[in-house]
C-alpha cells in the first residue's frame, strides 16, 4: 500500500511572549521548531515589547500610502535604475519572478550604509545608500523608515537567537554571521486589484502579483498593512497552495535559503506567491523587512544540530513531493564555493535586469548564460 504523505495545511500562530516566561518556553520552542522544519512559515504575535510598536506599524503604513500616492515625476527621481545597489523605485511590471513580470509596485530600503570601498568584490555594490523621495514632497518619509528598520532590526535579532534554541544551537551560534552594521532589507508594496475578472484561485490564471519563489535571506518578516486575505500562498509539500490569513497584530515570518543553508537543510525555505487582489477589493499593501547575513560569510557552523533534530528534517523529506512549482531559476547560496554575496547579488541582477543593463552589463551576461544553460 502507498504510503500516505501529509504535510502542513495552515501557518502556525506562534506567541514571541511565550519565549520569555519559564513554564512556557519549552511549549515556544517546540512550536517554533515545528514551524521551522516542517512549515517554512509562521504567524508571529504578541512581539512589541522586543520591536516595533503598534504606532510604528501605523507611522509605516501611512507613508506608504502617501508614496505611491506621490506624483509620477517624484517616484521616478528615486527610481531604483538610478542605483547601482539595487535601492529605489520599481514602477508595475519591473521586477520579475519565475520569468513573469510582477504585478506590483514597489520601493526598496534599506539600512542606510556608505557606498563600498574601491577594491572591495562586486557583490558588496548589494549595499550602499538609499535613495529617497524628496523630502518636499514626503517629509517624514526617511525618518520613519529609519525607524522602523531600527526596530526590525532588534526584534529580528531578537528571534534568531531563539530560532537558533529551537534547532538545538547555543542562542549565540549564528552571531558572527552578522556585522555590528549589518544591512538589513525592506520594501513598500503596493499589488493594485485584479481588473480581468478572473478569480486568483484559478491555477489556469494566476494573477501574478508576484510569481513562486523562495526568499534568499535569513528570515523575512511581513506586515500586511491591509486587510485582503488569502492574496499570500504558501504551497505545502503536497503540491497545495495554503492561504495566509491576515492575523490582527501578526507578522508574517519565512525562513528564507540563507538560513536554510547555514542549518544544512533543517530549517525550510518554502516556495510562496502573491496573488493579485480580486477586483473590488482595493489594492493591497505588504511590508516585508529581510534580515540578511554579512556578504562575505562561508558556510562554517551550524555543526552542532543535535541527532533527534536532524532526524526530524530527515522525515519531512521523506514526506515532501516535487510538484514543479515553476520558480524560475534561482541562485541557491553555496558557501563552501563562493561567499553568501555572490548568489545573492546573481539574484538581483536575475530580478532587475534593466538595473543591471545599466550598472553591471558583464555580469548580466553571464547571469543570462547561467540560468538558461
Amino acid at each position: 500500500m502507498r504510503q500516505l504523505r501529509m504535510s502542513f495545511d495552515s501557518i502556525p500562530v506562534i506567541d514571541l511572549g511565550e519565549a520569555f516566561t519559564a513554564d512556557s518556553k519549552s511549549k515556544f520552542l517546540e512550536k517554533l521548531r515545528y514551524a521551522l522544519i516542517d512549515v517554512g512559515f509562521l504567524l508571529l504575535v504578541n512581539y512589541e515589547e522586543y520591536g516595533p510598536s503598534q504606532n510604528d506599524f501605523a507611522d509605516i503604513k501611512q507613508q506608504a500610502i502617501e508614496f505611491f500616492e506621490l506624483p509620477e515625476q517624484v517616484k521616478k527621481d528615486c527610481e531604483m535604475i538610478n542605483s547601482p545597489h539595487f535601492l529605489g523605485y520599481s514602477r508595475l511590471g519591473n521586477e520579475i519572478t519565475a520569468g513573469r513580470a510582477d504585478y506590483r509596485e514597489q520601493i526598496d530600503l534599506a539600512t542606510e550604509l556608505p557606498e563600498p570601498q574601491e577594491g572591495e568584490p562586486v557583490y558588496k555594490q548589494i549595499e550602499g545608500p538609499n535613495l529617497w523621495p524628496d523630502e518636499k514632497y514626503a517629509p517624514s518619509f526617511r525618518l520613519v523608515v529609519v525607524r522602523y528598520i531600527e526596530q526590525m532590526t532588534k526584534l529580528a535579532t531578537t528571534f534568531r537567537r531563539l530560532v537558533c534554541e529551537a534547532i538545538g544551537l547555543h542562542p549565540n551560534s549564528l552571531d558572527s554571521y552578522f556585522k555590528s552594521n549589518q544591512q538589513c532589507k525592506m520594501k513598500l508594496i503596493a499589488y493594485p486589484e485584479d481588473r480581468t475578472g478572473t478569480s486568483n484561485q484559478e491555477e489556469s490564471y494566476f494573477n501574478q502579483g508576484v510569481g513562486p519563489h523562495r526568499d534568499s535571506d535569513f528570515l523575512t518578516y511581513i506586515y500586511q498593512a491591509t486587510e485582503h486575505r488569502g492574496s499570500l500562498q504558501v504551497q505545502n509539500f503536497e503540491g497545495k497552495w495554503i492561504p495566509i490569513g491576515n492575523v490582527p497584530g501578526s507578522l508574517v515570518v519565512n525562513v528564507g535559503q540563507t538560513l536554510e543553508a547555514l542549518t544544512n537543510g533543517v530549517c525550510k525555505a518554502t516556495i510562496h506567491r502573491v496573488a493579485s487582489p480580486q477586483s473590488g477589493l482595493g489594492t493591497r499593501l505588504s511590508i516585508p523587512f529581510f534580515q540578511t547575513i554579512d556578504l562575505d560569510s562561508h558556510k562554517s557552523a551550524a555543526a552542532g544540530i543535535p541527532a533527534d533534530v536532524m532526524q526530524l528534517k530527515e522525515r519531512r523529506d521523506e514526506r515532501i513531493i516535487d510538484w514543479g512549482a515553476d520558480v524560475g531559476f534561482q541562485f541557491t547560496p553555496d558557501m563552501s564555493k563562493n561567499p553568501v554575496g555572490y548568489s545573492v547579488f546573481r539574484n538581483r541582477i536575475k530580478s532587475h535586469q534593466d538595473v543591471a543593463a545599466r550598472w553591471y552589463p558583464e555580469i548580466l551576461k553571464q547571469v543570462h548564460t547561467e540560468y538558461s544553460a
